[in-house]
């Protein structure tokens, strides 16, 4: 029969739960234990749309492997390529992040920027394209007015720098891509984007695609625009990011493996056992300092030279 059987890491003392087509749960190990990741062919793989779709298991604080539902023609199914007698690795060759809430401690509030806008949904930027001219010129002058006030807060994610880190030492490229704008970014990279330990500036991520680089998530453009440059395959590429309707939406789309970062104690405006379809990521971690133990026991990256293109 089909199956999934990953093994757990515990050097960080976090739980990992894994979950297979049949939404079975798996042994729980409470011990380090080297990768036995055994991969059954198709177990990875595309569920027709249908009311009968799984949703994710309870996944708080836990990492989380989850199966596709694939809600459109661009969701591609993820599928092992060599038999799994091979105890073959799925390859990585580079990582896009999304910023806000992710590379970055969340510190815009979304709630009052509704409020402020008369938005009725939380999907701000498309209702207030939406907006007649002289409305939409006003929105987008207040979202750039509380944009410029969250760059005064503006911290680094803890354990971001520290991937980024491993990354760079590995000669793997780091992209981003955010529904913010590019004055913002530049703080980021300028100001934030810091190494605790040294206080001096890491290297930014490249290529960049923010608010000004069009169609922007959910739609996978600017995902497929980075790993154009980068001459990678999407397969290849994982996209982490905190919003499953905009950054696992945009990585399902373009084909990537998608990683949901659950950040606790923050107010998101999701329910994440209530997710479906496009908007089920492959992994959901509860910190951005996990993706180094899930790179190292589920995938193979390969540092191939791209990455230094980054300053």
């Amino acid at each position: 029969c089909m199956f999934l059987r990953h093994c757990v890491h515990k050097a960080s003392g976090s739980r990992f739960q894994a979950v297979n087509t049949t939404n079975r749960i798996f042994c729980i190990s409470n011990s380090h234990c080297h990768h036995h990741s055994s991969l059954a062919k198709n177990t990875f793989r595309s569920v027709a749309s249908s009311s009968s779709s799984k949703k994710l298991l309870n996944p708080r604080r836990e990492m989380t492997t989850t199966t596709r539902t694939a809600t459109s023609a661009a969701a591609t199914t993820i599928t092992p390529t060599k038999d799994d007698t091979k105890n073959e690795k799925r390859k990585i060759r580079g990582l896009i992040f999304d910023m806000d809430g992710t590379l970055t401690v969340p510190n815009l509030d979304f709630n009052e920027m509704m409020r402020r806008l008369g938005c009725k949904t939380n999907n701000i930027l498309k209702e207030v394209d939406e907006f007649d001219e002289e409305r939409r010129k006003r929105s987008y002058e207040i979202i750039a007015e509380m944009e410029v006030e969250a760059l005064k807060s503006m911290k680094a994610m803890p354990g971001a720098v520290k991937l980024a880190k491993l990354l760079d030492e590995m000669n793997v490229p780091r992209g981003l891509v955010t529904r913010n704008v590019k004055t913002s970014v530049d703080h980021f990279h300028n100001v934030a984007w810091k190494d605790g330990e040294t206080d001096t500036l890491m290297k930014a991520f490249h290529p960049v695609c923010s608010r000004e680089f069009t169609p922007y998530k959910p739609a996978p453009d600017s995902l497929l625009h980075i790993c154009k440059v980068w001459g990678v395959d999407p397969s290849e590429v994982m996209m982490v990011g905190d919003s499953p309707k905009d950054d696992v939406v945009a990585g399902n789309r373009a084909g990537c493996v998608t990683v949901l970062i659950d950040v606790e104690d923050t107010n998101r405006s999701y329910d994440i056992g209530a997710l479906e379809g496009e908007h089920i990521p492959h992994f959901i971690v509860p910190r951005i300092e996990e993706i180094s133990h899930l790179l190292e026991f589920h995938f193979e990256v390969i540092g191939d030279g791209v990455g230094e293109t980054n300053r």
